[in-house]
């Protein structure tokens, strides 16, 4: 009988009756609540931890989300939670599987039958700022290979939720849009900025712009050229043109070329060359978390490097960047605006 009273709460929930109620999650903003059954959450785990809980040196590996578990009979605490992560199988018996189950229709449970679909989200079905996936499959074997099979893609919902609210707060208030302005009427292009951002320095000359805010210090640059190769925007354009760049404008700082990652992501609709790693200045003994996005623009032919960095020693480093990163992936040019602007209204 509880079990069938568990089940008609979770159904209820996942409606969103009753939303007039919700509360803002609660909690460590970067830890995912796993709820499952014990046995299943065994096997599941090392492939979870492997999709999910990635790092970044800043210099020291700081976790981008970390794992906690909680058993199905405190699901009521996890429901308060910003990111729960409810896991179950077709077969199983346990209570987790079975409300997994008791929230999807047939034509869902055909599909995860099928493997055609194996995770489900649902925006905020308890609370405010809270993001719900639902992973199922028809057994736990199965489950374990689709997560393994699709950590890029899980690890990435829970990223692009963790933007959305960095983004939601950062401007809530105060966002300097005559310094946005400006910005798009000196240079042709933009990017939403923060209160409490300065420009620190400006060399028109050099086409170089940067953005400082203290306590902690963080910084973002965009620099560009013009050419008419596409092809100059290579991994080595992007150090030898930072380090430049440390020894122009940043008092000798230099990236490391041992420690760092590339792949490939995009800002709005274009594709641009990413790379993350650390900064040093030997002379001050200091040092921190930077990352770079470097692209070619057709219209304008112009390469950019944009360019985020944090000094905060003693601190936890990665909410800073990715409140930089946020900025930073808000960058348009004039033409992309415009563009976006048309896109509207024809789907008005």
């Amino acid at each position: 009988m509880k079990t069938w009273i568990w089940l008609a709460v979770v159904a209820v929930l996942w409606t969103g009756y009753g939303c007039e109620l919700k509360k803002s999650a609660i909690g460590e903003e970067s830890e995912v609540v796993v709820v499952a059954d014990s046995t299943l959450f065994a096997t599941i785990q090392p492939v979870l931890k492997e999709a999910l809980e990635r790092t970044i040196l800043t210099p020291q590996p700081e976790k981008i989300f970390t794992l906690k578990y909680m058993p199905p009979n405190q699901l009521g605490r996890a429901v308060v939670r910003h990111f729960i992560l409810m896991a179950g199988t077709l077969d199983g018996q346990d209570k987790t599987s079975k409300q997994v189950r008791a929230m999807l229709s047939e034509k869902l449970l055909e599909q995860v039958k099928n493997s055609q679909s194996f995770v489900f989200r649902k925006q905020e079905p308890w609370a405010e700022n809270q993001l719900l996936l639902v992973l199922v499959a028809p057994d736990s074997a199965s489950l374990k290979a689709r997560i393994a099979e699709n950590q890029d893609y899980l690890f990435n919902i829970l990223q692009e939720e963790n933007f959305r609210r960095t983004e939601k707060e950062m401007f809530s208030q105060l966002e300097q849009k005559d310094l946005e302005q400006k910005l798009l009427e000196k240079y042709g292009w933009t990017l939403r900025i923060q209160h409490d951002y300065i420009i620190y320095r400006e060399d028109e000359k050099n086409n170089f712009v940067m953005l400082r805010r203290t306590s902690p210090e963080r910084w973002l640059f965009v620099y560009w050229i013009e050419s008419d190769n596409p092809e100059i925007v290579t991994k080595e354009w992007i150090f030898q043109t930072r380090n430049w760049i440390g020894r122009k404008y940043y008092e000798n700082d230099r990236v490391l070329d041992s420690l760092y990652q590339v792949h490939e992501s995009k800002i709005g609709d274009r594709w641009v060359l990413e790379v993350d790693g650390l900064w040093e200045n030997e002379e001050k003994v200091a040092g921190g978390p930077w990352k770079a996005f470097a692209f070619y623009d057709d219209a304008t032919k112009r390469a950019y490097l944009i360019d985020i960095a944090v000094f905060a020693p003693g601190m936890r480093k990665e909410p800073f960047l990715r409140q930089l990163e946020v900025m930073a992936r808000s960058f348009r040019t004039a033409a992309d605006l415009k563009a976006e602007t048309a896109k509207t209204k024809a789907n008005e």
